[in-house]
């Protein structure tokens, strides 16, 4: 790097993968990291004074008045940096304006966290065990549902199990959609008032934190008698899941598993899904690498990543089966997610 060039850290979990520093707020922006040529430095205010973080990461807590730009644009003074390159998907434009104003050159990153592809592996012992708290917490709640149950009770039931039972954390809200419901792809639980019937189709979509990682899984559940079309169309859609979970043996360009997924389900007649195929996990739940038509990641080993598509009938419903994988050293997909993907009959 250029003796004169730095770079800043602000997406909250860019911040804790570099130095350990973990903030409370996932909707503020509590600290930055600066990385100079021989020091990193964290940046924060004073509600953190105190806080762990790696051996090699200065701590700096802004003073009262203090602007957390005020003390970036001293250090890369103090340090003869006039350029610091930035996450341009994450610093806002009134923080590019004030650094500007200290006179920084901005350069945007949108790799800078390129390291967090390919994971360590404590991340993914980390990552493994979010995946088996979310089979276990499977087997838990499913011999609970049954018809007149709602869905946000059933949301509730995966909340508990995930925090009492296992002392682990949510990685999103879950989304557990019945019948109609089912057919939105991102349906809000929360807002929702589907109710359990004989014959429903549930979907239940959930992730757990352990240790900062997360995990993410997607199952289906039939209510009583549901009916030979939900059936059929679960058969085709778990045969188009596991082929390309499998095909992953093959595949150089993350894009493949996109294009071969879609393909194999039009063999079958059933419609598009308008989402990716799959998507990075980690820290974050939605990170590199992409498994989308339009990606440009390679396949590497140590990589984690899902593979879900989809079939979605609107006003019908819907249905998505959803594996975490891990590229393992020969190239071949380790499943992480182990519960039963054969559609659970209630």
């Amino acid at each position: 790097m250029d003796i004169h060039k730095g770079r800043l850290l602000s997406n909250r979990y860019s911040v804790l993968y570099e130095t350990g520093f973990d903030t409370t707020f996932t909707t503020e922006r509590e600290a930055y990291v600066l990385i100079l040529q021989n020091k990193k430095i964290i940046i924060t205010n004073a509600l953190y004074r105190g806080e762990s973080h790696t051996g090699d990461s200065q701590l700096h807590v802004c003073a009262r008045g203090e602007k957390a730009c005020e003390a970036i644009g001293r250090f890369c003074a103090e340090n003869t940096i006039t350029t610091l390159e930035f996450e341009a998907t994450d610093l806002h434009w009134n923080e590019v304006h004030e650094l500007k104003k200290r006179g920084i050159e901005l350069s945007p990153r949108f790799d800078i966290s390129f390291n967090r592809i390919v994971k360590t592996e404590e991340e993914l012992f980390a990552i493994k065990q979010a995946c088996h708290i979310g089979d276990q917490v499977l087997r838990d709640i499913t011999p609970y549902i049954y018809p007149g149950q709602t869905e946000k009770e059933i949301a509730w039931y995966i909340e508990k199990s995930i925090r009492e039972g296992y002392q682990a954390e949510l990685a999103f809200d879950p989304i557990v959609a019945v019948d109609k419901n089912s057919a939105l792809p991102h349906y809000h639980t929360k807002r929702g008032e589907g109710k359990i019937q004989d014959g429903s189709l549930l979907l239940i979509d959930f992730g757990v934190r352990a240790h900062n990682y997360c995990s993410d899984i997607t199952r289906m559940i039939g209510i009583g008698a549901v009916s030979d079309e939900i059936r059929n169309t679960y058969v085709h859609l778990l045969d188009a899941q596991i082929k390309t979970v499998a095909a992953v043996k093959t595949t150089v360009e993350l894009k493949e598993l996109d294009i071969f997924c879609r393909a194999e389900m039009q063999k079958n007649n059933l419609p598009n899904y308008e989402h990716s195929t799959g998507h990075g996990v980690g820290l974050e739940l939605h990170e590199s690498p992409r498994v989308s038509g339009i990606s440009v990641d390679k396949k590497m080993s140590h990589q984690v990543f899902t593979i879900e598509p989809g079939v979605y009938f609107p006003d019908k419903w819907g249905m998505r089966i959803e594996d975490t994988i891990m590229v393992s050293d020969q190239g071949e997909a380790e499943v992480l997610t182990r519960f039963s993907k054969d559609l659970l009959l209630l």
